[in-house]
């Protein structure tokens, strides 16, 4: 469980190319590395490389990336930087290369980070909080945005393959709305309320569904008419927080508690199924946030 002074963090993202994973861009991630953070020890980023091959899930030793002070959620940038929010009032920007960061100020609790479709801008909030966009030509201090309507502090963001935005508003232990944001006029509007998984959240191009993250839960939810479609109730020890899809079929969650979970449910589509490949691994002390591997805000491809 997270708190507001001192957190785990994993951050995780593929390496070079989120939506490459070795195979050409958009194919299936067999084999790539993760990366992620800690608060307890330096450093605080490290990396470490995942396989999945024959139905079964490895871990390679973790390796050191670099040391930020304080980090949360991430997505990639345009140019391949790591964009991390500070878990307060700075947002990061990493080389992944060398470890090497600039920091802007956010204009507000910065935590959880998405990626405009755009490419041109990102947005960061707290865990709920306000919301903040940041430029990114050049990456530049945050502009705060008022909120209005049924909830004014978000959690997560996420934008559908047209583009349209959903918000989820809740605590670190999940049990929160979920709802369409209108990043015009800056309204929220809640679709669904009191949902263990309102926390983390990702589109999934793979079923064209919205998977969200929170508790001991990953739900699947049509985000035509905001119904649950799927939902899987982990029954290992798990507080979930931010994960991602590959976008054919496999999920990475991060649980605070340390454990990645990994479900390969390319063969069913559903989140729940009884086919799918279910792996949790312990990973590092109190993991946090995983970045996009599909979609916007994942690697560019080389």
């Amino acid at each position: 469980m997270r708190s507001a002074a001192v957190y785990v963090v994993v951050l995780l993202a593929l390496a070079g190319c989120g939506t490459c994973g070795g195979q050409g861009c958009g194919g299936r991630i067999s084999s790539a590395d993760l990366y992620f953070t800690r608060y307890a020890a330096t450093p605080n980023l490290m990396k470490v490389r995942f396989d999945y091959s024959g139905g079964k899930f490895t871990l390679d030793k973790p390796k050191s990336v670099a040391t930020l002070n304080g980090v949360d959620g991430l997505v990639f940038a345009p140019d391949g930087d790591l964009l991390i929010g500070g878990q307060g009032g700075t947002v990061h920007k990493v080389r992944v290369a060398d470890g090497k960061f600039k920091d802007v100020k956010a204009n507000t609790v910065a935590y959880h980070v998405s990626m405009d479709p755009s490419g041109k801008k990102a947005w960061v909030a707290g865990i709920p909080g306000p919301l903040a966009e940041i430029p990114l030509s050049p990456f530049d201090n945050g502009i705060p945005h008022q909120l209005q309507g049924d909830d004014v502090a978000v959690t997560s963001i996420a934008f559908d393959g047209s583009g349209h935005a959903y918000y989820t508003s809740s605590g670190s232990g999940g049990y929160g709305s979920v709802g369409n944001i209108d990043l015009k006029n800056f309204t929220t509007t809640r679709r669904m309320e009191n949902i263990p998984a309102a926390h983390g959240m990702v589109f999934d191009r793979f079923t064209g569904d919205l998977l969200l993250f929170g508790s001991n839960h990953i739900t699947q939810v049509d985000p035509k008419n905001m119904k649950v479609i799927s939902d899987l109730e982990m029954k290992a020890s798990v507080t979930l927080d931010q994960g991602t899809v590959d976008g054919n079929g496999y999920a990475f969650v991060a649980s605070n508690s340390g454990e990645l979970v990994f479900v390969d449910y390319s063969g069913s589509k559903k989140i729940s199924s009884g086919g799918n490949t279910v792996v949790v691994k312990f990973l590092a002390s109190s993991l946090d946030d995983v970045a996009p591997l599909s979609g916007a805000g994942s690697a560019p491809c080389a």
